[in-house]
């Protein structure tokens, strides 16, 4: 390869990397973090809604069903009270046995309501909560579009750099020859995305590893055209 061509796969490399970067930059925006907080919290308030929505309905349930004894008791209370005064019964013991049965009936029917009465105030206290945990939600919606919102300009904003860098990085590649190419992408593969490195100071910049003097000899009097390669690593290396 020609210097120039060399030149152009360096910067090729460095498009590649800074493409990484931003590929990387992408899968980790902070703004990804926060939309994954405010879906949390959002279904932590959804499901403590439906929690006491769960509570309300049992509660309701049990209000029916106490209800409806309740309904039965009185309506048996108020018959064996007709039957107390009826004048039916005569004997005294048979009267006393039907008044304190009608007097237990009474207070079956006073538990039951104070029950009732109990019951409806946490029904109350619940729908309360219910109503305060939609509002709630509500909050948390607004926070997540929000969030994915700023989500979607973060990612626009960095797809936007990726398009500039890979135009660039065409147009650099453009001049290169196929096989050059295609072997800087295999080593690109292999060494972790940097296939081509320059050579400073004896140093291979890509492993950071020294070159032997014989090495260095042997690269400082190769022509010019002639593929180097790092000794230690086996990146291309590019003198400067």
């Amino acid at each position: 390869m020609s210097d120039d061509q060399f030149q152009r796969l360096l910067s090729v490399q460095d498009h590649d990397t800074r493409i990484d970067q931003l590929r990387h930059r992408l899968d980790t925006l902070p703004e990804q973090a926060a939309l994954a907080a405010s879906q949390q919290a959002r279904q932590q308030v959804d499901n403590q809604r439906e929690t006491k929505q769960v509570k309300r309905l049992e509660l309701q349930r049990t209000l029916k069903r106490n209800e409806d004894e309740l309904a039965a008791l009185e309506d048996r209370a108020k018959r064996e009270k007709d039957r107390l005064y009826s004048g039916e019964i005569s004997g005294t013991r048979e009267l006393l046995t039907l008044q304190e049965e009608v007097d237990g009936l009474r207070s079956r029917c006073s538990d039951m309501e104070s029950d009732a009465l109990e019951l409806m105030e946490a029904i109350d206290e619940i729908e309360t909560e219910v109503e305060a945990l939609a509002t709630g939600l509500e909050s948390a919606e607004t926070a997540v579009a929000a969030a994915q919102k700023e989500l979607a300009e973060a990612k626009a904003v960095v797809r936007a750099e990726i398009d500039q860098e890979s135009a660039a990085r065409s147009t650099e590649a453009a001049d290169i020859g196929e096989a050059a190419l295609a072997s800087y992408e295999d080593l690109r593969t292999r060494m972790g995305g940097v296939a081509v490195a320059r050579l400073r100071n004896g140093t291979c910049e890509g492993c950071h590893l020294g070159l032997s003097a014989m090495e260095l000899d042997r690269i400082r009097h190769a022509p010019a055209d002639e593929v180097c390669h790092c000794e230690e690593c086996g990146r291309i290396l590019v003198r400067t």
